[in-house]
């Protein structure tokens, strides 16, 4: 049975195989509890994720008391993290002492915490547990697929943002960047708003988990994601505005998120142990930066080019979106174990209601319908990447990967309501077209129809009226 409780007969130790003689007369209800002890190979173990190790372990000091009917069980306190089978024991007596000698395979299934320990269970009485314990810790492993998902979209992206430079409206830019009116609301919400919503969120549900609300804090605390700039694209937004504001964001990072983190992080989290990701932050601003150079460079050398390119930027930003979610979904699946109901509503609170609030704003302060659309994307689109890392450098592992399952849950629902806007957009304007090509067609019928009519009204009255 591939997910056997774990549990295997250790030792049924008969009273002659305990003690030589007349043991079993013994009156075992007025005795203390036996003393025994268990000693494991390892004090600590760690593990990757759908590994499996052999582990050795030895029983000792077993009293004669116990008499003939009882049996050791090894056991772990978490299934879901790590099973156990093939356990197999040898035992042995000397000098009236019990030793049993034994290992098991214990297999590694989710990352997280467990403990292995043995079990005593006699006839008549309660099971007693081991007071010494095997500690597992399993992380997770990056295996061949990841690296090839990586680097794919990795490559997919430069792509994309190369064709964002080739598209890109060099008079429009040159006019946010000396009237910055767009790119100074996304700031507010991108770090006043977002930081304290992600605060307040946190500290509602995850009260008693202090991880949890440090990892909600994270996202809200990091700049615009990149696929901000591609949900701009595919909902007719300020392309250039998106791309502006995305830089400017992760410019503004690099004091914004020390701010935050030393004053309402110290809150969440308050031994400050924090490493903020200066190198990861650039790194992300440089793969903004160059493929958009690259884009306008070829929309100045080469328009032919950029003219094909222009076409592809929607279906290829759509396939994009769609290849991240749908394979991160797929290489991230045992992440979905450590989803809880509180993570999911967090996850999706936060950009959801980020959408709501800076659309909102945008709105009051009277900016184009484009430039508003665009302001709602960047403001509740985090960058994912910059959450984790910040909690891999804060946070012990496996508690860090188990922590990030908030940005992963985040980088799932993140984009459904921009998704379901762009395909009911979709759906509406075909039906709006193909009723505007209808009314085209009918009103060029009755044209046809008009001029046909007119020309027998002549035909006719030339033949009645010669000249």
């Amino acid at each position: 049975m591939h997910y056997w409780p774990g549990y295997v007969v250790l030792a049924i130790i008969s009273a002659a195989h305990v003690v030589s003689g007349a043991v079993n007369t013994v009156d075992t209800d007025h005795l203390q509890p036996p003393l025994w002890a268990v000693q494991f190979e390892y004090e600590q173990l760690n593990m990757t994720m759908r590994n499996a190790q052999k582990v050795s372990f030895v029983i000792t000091a077993v009293e004669p008391a116990l008499g003939s009917d009882f049996e050791f069980r090894v056991l772990n306190d978490n299934g879901d993290v790590a099973y156990i089978d093939e356990v197999t024991t040898v035992s042995s007596n000397t000098n009236g002492v019990a030793k049993v000698k034994g290992n098991f395979t214990l297999h590694a299934t989710l990352l997280g915490y467990t403990q292995v320990y043995v079990e005593l269970q006699r006839t008549g009485y309660e099971a007693v547990r081991s007071a010494e314990s095997l500690r597992v810790i399993v992380t997770r492993s990056l295996n061949l697929a990841d690296i090839i998902f990586n680097i794919s979209i990795a490559c997919f992206v430069m792509v994309i943002y190369v064709n964002f430079g080739a598209v890109l409206d060099l008079e429009d830019l040159k006019r946010i960047v000396i009237r910055p009116v767009g790119p100074a609301i996304g700031l507010f919400c991108q770090f006043l708003v977002m930081p304290v919503l992600s605060f307040v969120i946190g500290y509602f549900l995850f009260r008693e988990m202090i991880e949890l609300r440090l990892g909600l804090f994270f996202l809200g605390v990091s700049p615009a994601g990149g696929s901000s700039n591609i949900f701009a694209v595919l909902l007719n937004g300020n392309l250039s505005l998106s791309i502006t504001m995305t830089a400017i964001s992760n410019l503004a990072a690099f004091g914004m998120m020390p701010l935050w983190i030393f004053t309402l992080g110290a809150l969440i989290f308050r031994d400050g142990n924090f490493a903020i990701p200066y190198k990861s932050i650039a790194s992300v601003s440089c793969t903004l930066v160059v493929p958009i150079a690259i884009g306008v460079m070829l929309q100045k050398y080469a328009p032919e080019v950029t003219k094909k390119m222009s076409k592809l930027l929607k279906p290829v930003s759509l396939v994009l979106i769609l290849a991240i979610t749908i394979f991160g979904c797929v290489l991230n699946s045992y992440m979905w174990k450590l989803f809880t109901t509180k993570i999911l509503i967090g996850s999706c609170i936060l950009p959801w209601l980020g959408y709501v609030i800076g659309w909102l704003i945008a709105t009051v302060l009277r900016q184009p319908p484009k430039d508003a659309i665009t302001i709602a994307i960047e403001t509740g689109i985090q960058n994912i990447g910059i959450a984790i890392f910040m909690l891999n450098f804060t946070l012990p592992q496996p508690q860090a990967d188990m922590t990030s399952a908030v940005p992963m849950a985040n980088s799932m629902v993140t984009p459904l309501p921009l998704l379901l806007i762009y395909f009911l957009k979709l759906c509406f304007c075909r039906k709006r077209e193909k009723s505007v090509d209808a009314e085209a067609n009918a009103k060029e019928a009755k044209e046809s129809e008009l001029v046909t009519f007119m020309e027998n009204g002549m035909e006719k009255v030339n033949s009645k009226y010669p000249q």
